[in-house]
């Protein structure tokens, strides 16, 4: 693990004792349902396939706890009480789509780029559950291959394999929010390391999971499939490294890797009548990777860590004005079909118009017409929760990649190779869902910019449009904040915290962030 304080290298020594996390497993069907307590010795914790289980699965809550955002209790560098969400701020929040209503400060520095200006928003510039994460996959593929007591046939291979998968996926997110990141593939390390090219990152991701992909299983057959696309399984796995090879501007890779996710049949679209299915219980064929919180489970996000408590108000939680949204005016630029007629299925799905005339201590009624409030009263509405005004009980899953995303992103890789028909097949079997009219034109820069129009649409919301933004190097063409010459010297990645720093010469921050502290 990266380390760079003495209180981080004294951490390398609890980070070791992680493996213990999750003892008391009763089967791998709960391996999310625990919460991590550290209470015995390293050495007594690596002693048979439960032990391994627990570890593996504290890997994934801590990576889980990492995408919702430290807190205080993560580290003294921060004051901050509750994780926001952190990974809606990473991914969508400096899109150029959004707003607050309530002119909350914190987030309009955030969407401004003015990422270290609020002593709430500093967290968000911290790596550190990160790389706490990356350090427990490190223990487990160091310990578990000593371990030989009470496997079932492969189940040790197919443990190895996850742990493998979500190292990957720790260096790949951390790699999409800072750039250029440390590479750490060694546990207990406490040499101070720096930060490796962000190409580099991405190679090391593909390769990591080259190596897990004959181990892992397309769905794990002891669990629901919600819990199943909670895990490393072969589709999360290809859709990472498809992922990473857009990075690279590998197109003939990337396509390679979702052409064998669409041939494996194991995914489909989920009809819009399905959508609450989808985005509100996770319970689809569509997806692919998700972390998941489970209420019936005594999982939840309570009031802090999914974005949820963010943008719903009234009647889904007592919050009676809302704090993020699109504007109605970008509504209707983002999706045009439905400016012009009204076609496009997804508006009612993705937005609400509440009757905020009603009293706030009652449920107040939705408008059947998602658009008909103004300009800042429009509710973003995706992920949705019960219709109980409180704001504990967060159950809701936190998508990472969806069927969707992944012919979205075959369509691009593809029309970058210029199979433009090919490209056109995949990118209107979204449209076709939508109900939105087929596109026919087989002219490269237009089907390209068609297709990254539709990922705006198709997955607003979902953490992904800035990500595709700074991919491409446009960001600053979306956000009046960011110019293009400040995103070439790196204002479209996110800071690094002046944690990582302490006693770490090899530490050097991203050059637009040492002139615009």
């Amino acid at each position: 693990m990266y380390t760079n304080s003495n209180t981080g290298m004294k951490n390398n020594i609890l980070l070791a004792a992680l493996a213990v996390l999750i003892l008391t497993l009763s089967s791998c069907k709960d391996w999310l349902d625990e919460l991590p307590i550290n209470t015995v010795t390293e050495d007594q914790a690596w002693q048979n396939a439960s032990d391994a289980e627990g570890a593996v699965a504290a890997a994934f809550s801590i990576f889980r706890r990492g995408l919702s955002g430290l807190t205080k209790d993560d580290t003294p560098s921060t004051t901050r009480a509750g994780s926001w969400g952190d990974y809606y701020f990473w991914g969508d929040a400096r899109s150029g789509d959004w707003i607050t209503p309530n002119n909350d400060g914190d987030w309009q520095a955030g969407f401004e780029n003015r990422l270290i200006a609020r002593t709430q928003l500093e967290p968000m510039t911290n790596w550190r559950l990160f790389y706490r994460a990356i350090e427990q996959c490190n223990l487990v593929l160091e310990r578990v291959p000593e371990i030989n007591d009470g496997f079932a046939e492969n189940r040790k291979a197919e443990l190895l394999a996850e742990t493998r998968f979500l190292r990957a996926m720790s260096h790949f997110y951390a790699a999409r929010i800072w750039g250029d990141v440390p590479v750490n593939l060694q546990a207990r390390n406490v040499e101070p390391l720096g930060r490796e090219p962000l190409n580099e990152v991405m190679k090391m991701v593909a390769d990591e999971v080259e190596i897990a992909l004959p181990d892992l299983p397309w769905e794990y057959e002891d669990m629901t499939r919600k819990l199943s696309m909670s895990r490393g399984t072969k589709g999360a796995a290809l859709a990472l490294q498809a992922h990473a090879y857009m990075w690279l501007n590998e197109y003939e890779l990337a396509s390679d890797k979702l052409q064998l996710i669409i041939g494996s049949e194991k995914f489909d679209l989920a009809p819009i009548s399905e959508f609450r299915n989808l985005f509100d219980k996770g319970e689809s064929n569509e997806v692919v990777f998700q972390l998941y919180y489970d209420n019936q489970f005594g999982e939840f996000s309570d009031y802090y860590g999914h974005i949820l408590t963010y943008y719903l108000t009234n009647p889904y939680t007592d919050r009676s004005n809302l704090s993020l949204a699109v504007p109605k005016s970008k509504i209707l630029e983002i999706f045009p079909d439905y400016a012009r007629d009204g076609s496009d299925k997804r508006v009612a799905e993705f937005f609400q118009s509440i009757d905020f005339s009603g009293s706030a201590s009652e449920l107040r009624p939705i408008f059947d017409d998602p658009l008909q409030n103004g300009e800042r009263q429009i509710m973003f509405a995706k992920f949705r929760k019960v219709k109980d005004r409180s704001y504990n009980r967060m159950d809701s899953p936190v998508p990472i990649f969806r069927y969707a995303d992944l012919l979205l992103l075959k369509a691009e890789a593809d029309a970058r190779l210029n199979r433009l028909g090919d490209a056109i097949t995949y990118l209107n079997l979204v449209r076709e869902r939508a109900d939105i009219p087929r596109f026919t034109r087989e002219d490269q820069p237009l089907l390209i910019e068609e297709i990254l129009a539709e990922r705006r649409r198709e997955l607003i919301g979902e953490y992904h449009r800035v990500y595709d933004l700074v991919r491409l190097g446009r960001l600053h063409e979306f956000n009046p904040f960011v110019s293009e010459q400040a995103e070439k010297d790196g204002a479209g990645f996110f800071p690094v915290s002046d944690e990582a720093f302490a006693n770490n010469p090899n530490m050097e921050q991203t050059y637009y962030w040492q002139f615009n502290q």
